[in-house]
């Protein structure tokens, strides 16, 4: 192949903008930024070109070249709105929120008729904790696109951290006409009922008994039996190349976790316990008919993603209250199960609990939860809204576990 570079020397500059931009769109960042870079030879302040060459940067990994560049395009042009967004974006996703917040209120007051500015601006404020600013950028945003689920779902959740438990029920139910079975929305519309003393409604939606299934897994063709299974999975999961410590976007403290397994070009035994986990997730459909007046089980996709990852939990170990926000059905099967978890000294450590909200400032109810003892081999479904967590052990031994959520298939 000719070189690049060399094409642009003796083309014009719109053919190597064109030039350019198609071999961003083909995936090929570096070549893309070699051109965006011929072109800034003569043009360096142009905020454009340099929009789009901070753009081909990002996607390429080097998140901080990106927004050096796109800095200096709003420097260039304060008034240039793209370069306001995107460089909050990409701010963003270099961890820096308080920055991020700063140029998504540029692009507000520069585009207060976009609703994507409001949302943004909206959604980093939930993760600076800034609630008060959160809650009315998102009817700013709503104004604009009433339709948007999303939108109405984050505005449930700002009012919860607020403590307007009615507006938290009312946006939630908002998002759940537009998205029904909204996983997000639904946790949070419980734990606003539990706030207003709403038992009734709160535990009909929130159902363990009829809800929340435990299985006994039994070894595949191929293994002598379970054991040798859940050591085979063990090993896998120990070793696998993603397999992070407190990811700093996930609840596991004082653990490891690993990636999505199902993208794995081999998925060894962990293509084999999905294989199973389909059957159960059938065999849980079949179990839990169709029901028009329950929001969960109202809906029933069939077809579906799996996500599925592991969790291995040292000595304190623990997960915080989450949900699993685009799942429909979650579960977790356990590969190994320390002594000091199976004996059950009598405080539940090491157990999987559901029922307990996330934390919120104004919170003062008392949270009705559900404990399970976990046992090798033993599998447990629940709604994707349920909140849960995993209590904290003392064990020199490791609690792994493999999580998996059934994503409906669009």
């Amino acid at each position: 192949m000719a070189s690049s570079i060399g094409a642009s020397n003796s083309a014009s500059p719109r053919a190597t903008l064109e030039q350019a931009a198609a071999l961003q769109r083909r995936g090929d960042h570096k070549g893309a930024i070699r051109q965006y870079q011929e072109l800034l030879k003569n043009a360096p302040g142009d905020p454009r070109l340099l929009n789009m060459c901070a753009m081909a940067t990002a996607e390429s990994g080097d998140l901080k070249a990106s927004a050096d560049m796109l800095k200096k395009a709003v420097a260039s042009d304060p008034a240039y709105a793209d370069g306001w967004i995107n460089l909050g974006l990409i701010l963003q996703q270099a961890g820096d929120n308080e920055a991020a917040c700063g140029a998504y209120g540029r692009y507000r007051a520069l585009h207060p008729d976009s609703p994507i500015g409001h949302l943004n601006f909206a959604n980093v404020c939930q993760l600076l904790q800034r609630f008060e600013a959160a809650a009315p950028a998102y009817e700013q945003a709503l104004a604009l696109a009433p339709e948007n689920p999303v939108i109405w779902s984050n505005l449930s959740r700002a009012s919860l951290h607020l403590g307007d438990w009615n507006k938290a029920i009312n946006a939630a139910d908002r998002a759940l006409a537009l998205s029904p079975g909204n996983s997000g929305a639904l946790a949070i519309k419980s734990a606003a009922l539990l706030e207003l003393g709403r038992m009734d409604d709160m535990a009909e939606l929130v159902d363990f008994d009829r809800l929340i299934e435990k299985l006994e897994f039994t070894a595949p063709d191929g293994y002598s039996d379970l054991n040798d299974f859940n050591e085979s999975l063990c090993a896998y999961c120990l070793a696998h190349p993603s397999l992070v410590y407190e990811p700093s976007d996930k609840t596991t403290k004082k653990g490891h976790q690993t990636g999505n397994l199902s993208l794995d070009p081999d998925t060894g035994p962990v293509g084999r316990l999905i294989e199973m986990i389909n059957k159960a997730v059938r065999d849980y459909q079949a179990s839990h008919p169709v029901d028009p007046s329950h929001p969960f089980l109202a809906q029933r996709p069939s077809r579906w993603n799996i996500d599925i990852w592991s969790t291995i939990l040292g000595s304190q170990g623990h997960q915080m209250p989450h949900i699993h926000r685009s799942g429909w059905l979650s579960g977790c099967y356990y590969a190994n199960i320390p002594d000091v978890i199976a004996a059950d000294s009598g405080d539940a450590a090491g157990w999987i609990e559901f029922g307990r909200p996330q934390e919120h400032p104004h919170a003062q109810a008392k949270p009705v939860v559900r404990s399970y003892q976990p046992n090798e081999g033993m599998a447990v479904l629940f709604p994707s809204y349920f909140y849960h967590r995993t209590k904290p052990f003392e064990s020199d031994d490791k609690r792994i576990s493999i999580a998996f959520d059934i994503i409906p298939a669009t």
